[in-house]
């Protein structure tokens, strides 16, 4: 295999053309990368490079004058240019002292002939050499992403990936996962400091420090860094990036069968949603997925399932494939996951690992990043009905926190979807549900709104609508008038009327919170009042 990174300066010099050039430069400059070389003649040079030409001119710009040609080279050093190359003799006679001092200074080479020479023919000569190189390093590339599949067939896990770019490029090699201990290749002799985002981006301006994301189901699980004490080479770049691949592909993979796993080992979770396992049983699990794990509380999710996405015939694999960008996604909010699909419902299980009171909000973060990354799939898991319960401190007694979740959806499919589905938020619905399942909801409707109800069944008075508005604005009359679109006195005659209808001490604080429940427990069996 060509090493890639040895494209230098000191190679091209050694080719026949630069034969009997005269060469000033120290081997540190000689070390200089040159990826391309190129004729300039003009003075000003401005945007026209990338960096690492060696630039070939005949002087003709600048001729005789010192101040200009020590411009030009200032703005070749400026550029990152990998050499300078000049034709004494035919417009440039003498040596140029000024350019000699500052590529002295600047560490930067400069190459003089001292007789004619063809530019063409070097620039040709080089040419075919970059060309030969190039095709050469894709050849060899090829050959390393046949050695990185082979890896991958083996089944013999990320090490071996790693420690084959390790050997190809010679480099530096980290891979640095979201959540766990670095792996370093050579291994460092005293413990490894992770750097910042920030950090890395300044050491990456340097060109000597690359890295990549490594995404598997759209999140980014972990980086792989090589770093260097030289630039590095479009070699090393391209071997980084089909490393990273193979990584991402090793890594998908090894979830996958993970996922699966756990996915078949549902029985138990079953027997714990039951509340029929023992708090030790829990404790060994939860270490067995997250060594060193200590849960503070536990939460149950809830997700409702239709028929047509169940009979997908890509279910599982869809499924299995979400619980893993799911468990990333919330253990980044704090909670470790523990999916079960139990007929048409989808549970999942969170384990609080930080001492949070408020967690509500990281948890509706990740439900908002969880429907986002399932709108890019066909199948989509978490675009039905939600439901959360309550967070318990007792991990055994997560029974309640799932009958509360299904609670929280029964009551949806009532009232329609909430933006926020926890349990703990439903408020007065928690009291109209707990009526309606005791069979008491319609009397305690009828008791509080019997009479406006059958008056409007005959006059249609609008007097339903006037009492919750009114109610709503906490007795503000002209509030509720500009709410209702009509004037003082038509809202003072509904008024009068509903106190003659529900007495009139309709507004005091008892019997207008009870009034107040009643429209809502109406709402919940017939609709929103319009």
């Amino acid at each position: 295999m060509v090493d890639f990174r040895d494209v230098k300066l000191r190679d091209i010099l050694g080719r026949p053309h630069f034969r009997n050039a005269e060469i000033i430069a120290s081997d540190k400059a000689l070390d200089r990368l040159v990826k391309w070389v190129h004729i300039m003649e003009v003075t000003k040079v401005g945007e026209l490079l990338n960096g690492n030409e060696l630039i070939l001119t005949t002087g003709i710009g600048w001729q005789e004058e010192e101040d200009v040609s020590a411009s030009f080279l200032q703005q070749l050093i400026d550029c990152n240019a990998a050499g300078l190359c000049v034709e004494l003799g035919t417009h440039t006679r003498t040596s140029p002292e000024r350019m000699k001092q500052l590529a002295v200074r600047s560490d930067f080479p400069l190459i003089l002939f001292h007789e004619e020479v063809r530019y063409v023919d070097i620039t040709r000569d080089l040419h075919t050499f970059f060309i030969h190189r190039q095709h050469q390093m894709i050849s060899d590339l090829d050959a390393l992403t046949n050695q990185f599949n082979r890896l991958l067939l083996s089944g013999k896990g990320l090490l071996p990936l790693l420690r084959l770019l390790h050997e190809k490029t010679r480099r530096k090699v980290a891979f640095l996962p979201a959540d766990g201990e670095p792996l370093m290749l050579p291994p460092p002799s005293k413990p490894a400091h992770r750097q910042s985002d920030d950090e890395r981006m300044s050491s990456g301006k340097n060109k000597r420090t690359a890295g990549r994301p490594i995404i598997v189901m759209g999140q980014k699980f972990a980086e792989l860094i090589i770093e260097s004490g030289e630039e590095l080479g479009e070699f090393d770049i391209l071997a980084l990036d089909r490393c990273a691949t193979a990584v991402a592909q090793e890594m998908m993979r090894t979830m996958n069968v993970e996922e699966r796993r756990r996915y078949k080992e549902s029985d138990w979770i079953r027997e714990w949603l039951d509340g029929k396992l023992k708090e030790s049983d829990i404790a060994d699990y939860v270490l067995s997925v997250k060594p060193g794990a200590q849960p503070r509380s536990v939460t149950v999710c809830v997700f409702e399932l239709d028929r047509k996405t169940l009979l997908a015939p890509d279910f599982e694999t869809v499924l299995v494939g979400r619980f893993i960008s799911a468990r990333f996604i919330f253990e980044q909010n704090g909670f470790l996951l523990v999916p079960v699909l139990l007929g048409q419902q989808l549970v999942l299980i969170l384990l609080h690992l930080k001492p949070q009171i408020a967690w509500i909000p990281p948890l509706a973060r990740a439900v908002e990043r969880l429907r986002k990354t399932d709108k890019t799939g066909g199948v989509a898991l978490f675009a039905g009905l939600m439901g959360v319960g309550p967070a318990s401190p007792e991990l055994t007694a997560l029974n309640k926190s799932f009958q509360a979740a299904c609670e929280t959806i029964a009551i949806q499919k009532t009232i329609g979807p909430l933006n926020r589905p926890f349990y703990t938020e439903l408020h007065v619905y928690r009291i109209i549900s707990g009526m309606e399942k005791a069979g008491q909801l319609a009397a305690f409707t009828e008791d509080y709104l019997g009479p406006i109800l059958r008056y409007e069944r005959n006059k249609n008075a609008h007097l339903l609508k006037t009492l919750k508005v009114y109610l709503q604005s906490s007795g503000a009359k002209q509030e509720t008038a500009n709410a209702l679109f009509i004037v003082r006195q038509t809202l003072y005659h509904r008024l009068t009327k509903i106190g003659e209808l529900l007495g009139e001490d309709f507004m005091a604080p008892q019997k207008r919170l009870m009034l107040e429940l009643a429209l809502y427990a109406y709402e919940y069996s017939h609709g929103p009042v319009t």
